[in-house]
């Protein structure tokens, strides 16, 4: 199972920890690494002993979203289309799956990564994480993030995060309801909670997560209307010369 490009996987009995595993990019999202996070998902989805799922980065990071330099990438400037509609159809798949979804963040995390907790079921954050939605520094908006950020935190929470674009510290995340736990030990906090997660039967897992999807508003129109706004305002001019410049000279759009 640890033959990805991207993720490590680990199954221990009832539980599967999936890391990212792109530490030289900040565990940056590209298609390889939506595919490796489909292809493990659709394979827990039909294992009957797994109830619990792992999901987390290294410490000092958990993920820095989109791969900006895939973007700017000519050859592989289509596959940033597609990415917009498989990472839309990953954070639906979390938030519709079987299992109890555990984001466990003890570093970083920004932008598209932002995606992976809010669909969580359980977000669990150490002390020094932090937390961030950077798009419009670059004429972008997380188009599909907010749908399922909206469902976490709120609508009006989820319009100051993406304003004020700045990192927000781990506690602010606790009272806005972006993290569910705080705590020192991480790892440990989570022990815990396997204890009695994996005595929860799936079929009652299962139930309970698509009752809550029917009592949302998100529908296959917000698929579309976010999707389609990404893919329209990277595609621009001017967010593609913002990202060039980013990635070839570390400056944001106001230093040109």
């Amino acid at each position: 199972m640890n033959s990805y490009k991207s993720i490590l996987v680990n199954f221990n009995q009832q539980a599967v920890t999936i890391t990212l595993n792109r530490p030289d990019i900040g565990n940056g999202i590209n298609k390889v690494l939506l595919s490796e996070l489909f292809e493990v998902f659709n394979s827990i989805e039909g294992n009957p002993l797994v109830k619990v799922v792992i999901l987390e980065g290294q410490t000092s990071i958990f993920c820095n979203g989109m791969d900006f330099q895939q973007i700017i990438n000519v050859e592989e400037s289509s596959a940033h289309n597609d990415e917009m509609d498989i990472y839309y159809e990953l954070l639906k798949k979390m938030a519709t799956c079987s299992k109890v979804i555990i984001t466990k963040i003890e570093g970083k995390v920004n932008a598209g990564g932002i995606g992976f907790v809010a669909v969580s079921d359980i977000a669990v954050a150490g002390e020094n994480a932090l937390f961030s939605l950077s798009e419009m520094l670059f004429g972008l908006i997380p188009a599909c993030v907010l749908p399922f950020l909206i469902r976490r935190i709120g609508h009006q929470k989820a319009q100051w995060m993406t304003l004020v674009s700045h990192e927000i510290k781990a506690k602010r995340a606790y009272e806005i309801g972006l993290v569910d736990e705080l705590n020192t030990n991480v790892d440990t906090y989570i022990k815990r909670l396997l204890i009695r997660l994996t005595k929860l039967e799936i079929e009652t897992i299962s139930e309970l997560k698509k009752y809550m999807w029917k009592l949302w508003i998100i529908d296959e129109d917000t698929q579309k209307i976010a999707v389609n706004k990404i893919k329209g305002l990277i595609n621009s001019q001017e967010v593609q010369n913002n990202i060039t410049q980013f990635v070839n000279n570390g400056k944001l759009p106001w230093d040109k």
